[in-house]
């Protein structure tokens, strides 16, 4: 729908329904007066502030304050306290407990599943077939051995996870 007179889009200035005026004159669109306003009234703001005869005390306030977070204080924070003495110590190696946890639930993960195959008596992999000698005795020995393995790693996993957070709870200064 394009216009004459130059514009592309048929559009009520270009169809001449509102005539140029200036900005702080009244104009009437289909009858209906509109006013242009230049001025853009700022938005009001309340600022509230209080004072109390307690937040003028300090003293009180310091007291909740460590003493390695006051700003003149030459004392470190309870979590960089040892890293002079651990750069120097090595520690013997720990398994982390994610790596517990991940162990344990691969092994639960084949007990169950060995449970299903011979249920099924459709070996998955293929190495046995369900008419060998070994098929029933492999996969009890993983029923079996895989199940209280599984719960032995998940333990392990607990108490690794428990022992790491006493050891941050101690460098943070909260034990």
């Amino acid at each position: 729908m394009a216009a004459s007179g130059g514009c592309s889009f048929l559009t009520l200035s270009c169809a001449g329904a509102v005539p140029n005026q200036h900005a702080s004159h009244p104009t009437t669109l289909f009858g209906v007066s509109q006013f242009h306003q230049s001025k853009i009234k700022p938005p009001r703001r309340l600022v509230v502030v209080a004072v109390t005869q307690g937040s003028t005390e300090s003293s009180k306030s310091d007291e909740k304050i460590p003493s390695w977070a006051k700003p003149d204080s030459n004392e470190p924070p309870p979590w960089a306290r040892d890293e002079p003495n651990n750069k120097n110590s090595q520690q013997g190696f720990e398994i982390p407990f994610y790596a517990y946890l991940l162990a344990s639930a691969i092994t639960a993960i084949a007990a169950v599943g060995s449970i299903f195959e011979y249920v099924n008596q459709r070996p998955v992999f293929g190495v046995l077939s369900s008419d060998s000698v070994f098929y029933a005795p492999l996969l009890g020995f993983f029923v079996f051995t895989g199940i209280p393995s599984s719960a032995f790693l998940w333990f392990k996993s607990v108490q690794a996870a428990n022992k790491e957070a006493e050891e941050q709870d101690k460098r943070d200064g909260y034990s």
